[in-house]
């Protein structure tokens, strides 16, 4: 707008002058001269043309930006060597585009497209940018531009019109998403306003952790009850997605009392605040956050006397006792706090171990810890009942690899209907791209490709299950 009121302004003071006039300023050296006449909007067209081609950069640019320039001069000008001038023509030339297509029978409105569709096209990444920024939220955008830019390896070209662009519709995004070649295209797909399900089906079944996030925290975005349960289970391993998750619009029934689980306490606090769950709902958050305050992980509340500063000082010195050293025991909410308890990684490994000494560490047991969504408890049997190390276990499934999850299962001598379950609460596989068991419950891959994929991944050689 500033632009353009400028523009009107400069061209009711232009003072009138003759054709002989404006012929002496374009042949004047002072490129001064031949630039005042270059941005002048009664300078005739032939004038205009020649002037496109100036040996000084800046009467080019002049040209470039100047709307009463003829088409004509905007084609010539999209091979110009200086970039800046190609930026100001695509500038005004995205801004002249609503309408265009890629079919105009008009001559001059077909020389308009072509030379926008060159430009959207230019080897020069600011050229490329200034298209995309100008036609982002352009309603009748050309759709080829559009779909050109869209593709663009560069994010500052792609992003403004993936996040943006009215022109582009769901089908468009779905197969951008899957042709996509990790330039963030799915991040600026998240932000767009009103995502539909599809979309965001598409983009919770990804590996982008970014993406999910920003869809996540997208108000508008139409997020399924399956979808969002599916991103809770996989959120333990991603404290970025906490905050949006409990803040979204709307939660599954049992969506709050697993987002108890594994929270910080002041995301506690903002699932008690929302009004939109049912007493039961509370009940289970409640339920949740007693476990964890029993267990010491949270303070119970109101019956601190201590704040956290003191607390951490307390463990700091506890830390740098020497072994003979006993550190002061701490009243806490739960009683006596002696020493500082094992990190909660180990205590599921031990859990785990001794479950499994009783001969009760069954796929029971693996199942229930998937569907409380105790992921450590999980992954620690995992690496108890295969025999391999908790890093190697975590490295496995850390890789979202269908296979190496499946061969991991196998080890573990766990069922195959299991293993779909961990392939997706673990080793965070999109359910599209799950192995499922054949023939009722047999694994789909052999046991030499099986033990290939263990070796493959953990650098052990394995002679099949424990």
């Amino acid at each position: 707008m500033k632009g353009f009121l400028q523009r009107v302004f400069t061209k009711r003071s232009e003072t009138p002058i003759t054709y002989d006039e404006a012929k002496q300023m374009a042949a004047s050296p002072d490129a001064n001269v031949r630039g005042k006449l270059a941005q002048r909007h009664d300078t005739k067209p032939e004038i205009l043309y020649f002037l496109a081609t100036d040996q000084d950069s800046s009467v080019r640019r002049h040209i470039a930006a100047n709307e009463a320039t003829p088409v004509q001069a905007d084609v010539l000008l999209t091979d110009d060597a200086d970039d800046g001038v190609r930026g100001s023509l695509a500038e005004k030339i995205a801004n002249l585009s609503a309408g265009l297509t890629a079919n105009e029978t008009d001559k001059l409105r077909r020389m308009t497209f072509e030379a926008l569709d060159k430009l959207a096209r230019d080897q020069a990444v600011h050229v490329r940018q200034v298209i995309s920024e100008t036609l982002k939220d352009i309603a009748d955008a050309p759709q080829p531009i559009i779909q050109q830019l869209a593709r663009d390896t560069e994010s500052v070209v792609c992003g403004p019109v993936l996040q943006y662009s009215p022109v582009l519709n769901e089908d468009d995004l779905l197969e951008i998403i899957e042709s996509s070649s990790g330039r963030g295209a799915l991040s600026f797909v998240s932000r767009r306003r009103n995502v539909g399900e599809k979309l965001a089906d598409a983009i919770a079944a990804s590996s982008d952790k970014d993406a999910i996030s920003h869809l996540l925290g997208n108000k508008s975005a139409q997020i399924r009850e399956e979808t969002l349960d599916q991103l809770i289970d996989r959120a333990p391993d991603y404290p970025e997605w906490h905050e949006s998750l409990v803040e979204r619009p709307q939660l599954p029934p049992t969506a709050a009392g697993k987002l108890a689980r594994f929270v910080a306490e002041n995301l506690i606090s903002v699932l008690e605040r929302r009004k939109d769950l049912k007493k039961d709902q509370l009940d289970a958050v409640r339920e949740v956050v007693q476990r964890r305050i029993a267990s010491g992980e949270f303070e119970k509340r109101d019956e601190v006397a201590t704040d956290a500063k003191t607390i951490k000082g307390e463990k700091d010195k506890k830390k740098a006792a020497k072994p003979d050293e006993k550190a002061e025991p701490k009243p806490g909410a739960q009683g006596i706090v002696g020493e500082e308890e094992e990190e909660e990684g180990e205590s599921a490994f031990e859990k785990a171990l001794a479950l499994h000494a009783k001969k009760k560490l069954t796929a029971k047991e693996v199942a229930k810890a998937l569907a409380a969504n105790d992921v450590k408890f999980a992954r620690a049997s995992l690496a108890v009942l295969s025999g391999i190390a908790p890093d190697a276990v975590s490295k496995v499934l850390n890789t979202h690899s269908a296979k190496g999850v499946v061969s991991l299962t196998w080890k573990a001598g766990l069922p195959a209907d299991l293993a779909v379950k961990i392939q997706v609460k673990l080793g965070h596989v999109p359910p599209s791209q799950t192995l499922n068991p054949r023939n009722g419950n047999q694994y789909p891959l052999s046991e030499d490709d099986m033990n290939w994929q263990l070796e493959f991944f953990t650098g052990m050689t394995t002679n099949g299950p424990r």
